[in-house]
């Protein structure tokens, strides 16, 4: 067994409040600018003690040792979390490699609630080299979905490859509103592309997504016409700028957007609390 002292230790005084619900990229409908603004700016990057970093490194390097249990992994996950380091991203994504699928989903979403950049690098690697995560579609889609939570540019192609080649639900769904969460024209270019060149039939079990995506990008609301979106796209793509922030959404939308990323206010855990006493 793990020191237990020590993982107590360490999230008993986070470096830095991570509210495990609201995935980078998305923080109150921010779009990707949470974590692209501080990318290059070294004053505004968290400040960690060396002594707690290099603890965090060492809990996940005994965690992922051969032979460890699959709890003492999960505790290792859940205090790097409070530790937002390259370093300690690097140790995390050894996770990725493991035998449990629990403890793979758990190093998933650890490295999405870093919210810094070497998470992200370690999750797009993940993409290109851990072929058993491919060969899971829950897996899979949870790595997409981690993914698409940071809203950077530069995974717009990722994102849309292949969109439709595999037919499961949830990785078209974390492809789609990936996209959607990736605040950028291209997003915009490769969603509408898809939609075209799929087809009606291929493209209607999924055209709730698509246009959910699209609103969130542009702030326009076409519904799940194809035929409105297509003429909405030729009428404004020359001059189409996307707002760096996400404009609110239509309530309907707006709840199925909330729903997927797990955003929610604490007025709204509120009321849920409120009416399960009433029940």
């Amino acid at each position: 067994m793990l020191d237990l002292i020590l993982i107590a230790a360490l999230l008993s005084n986070p470096t830095v409040e991570v509210d495990p619900q609201v995935p980078a990229g998305v923080i109150a409908n921010q779009g990707p600018t949470a974590l692209l603004a501080t990318e290059d700016k070294d004053e505004d990057e968290p400040k960690i003690d060396p002594k707690k970093l290099e603890a965090t490194v060492e809990l996940l390097n005994n965690a992922f040792k051969k032979g460890s249990d699959v709890v003492d992994k999960l505790e290792a996950i859940t205090a790097a979390v409070a530790v937002p380091h390259e370093d300690v991203a690097k140790a995390l994504a050894k996770g990725l490699k493991d035998k449990e699928p629990e403890v793979i989903t758990a190093t998933i979403d650890g490295l999405r609630q870093m919210a810094i950049p070497g998470a992200l690098s370690e999750l797009v690697s993940a993409h290109k080299r851990e072929r058993n995560i491919k060969k899971d579609d829950d897996l899979f889609a949870a790595l997409l979905k981690a993914i698409g939570a940071y809203g950077h540019p530069d995974n717009v192609e990722l994102l849309a490859d292949d969109m439709l080649h595999n037919s499961h639900r949830g990785t078209i769904q974390a492809r789609v509103l990936g996209l959607g969460n990736t605040r950028c024209k291209e997003s915009v270019e490769e969603l509408i592309s898809i939609m075209n060149s799929a087809g009606r039939k291929k493209i209607k079990p999924h055209m709730s997504e698509i246009a959910l995506a699209l609103t969130a990008l542009t702030g326009s609301d076409q519904g799940q016409s194809l035929d409105r979106w297509t003429t909405w796209w030729n009428a404004n793509k020359r001059d189409l700028e996307i707002d760096e922030v996400m404009a609110p959404l239509p309530k309907k939308l707006n709840a199925k957007w909330s729903k997927f990323w797990g955003i929610y206010k604490e007025k709204d855990r509120g009321e849920k609390r409120e009416d399960r006493g009433d029940e």
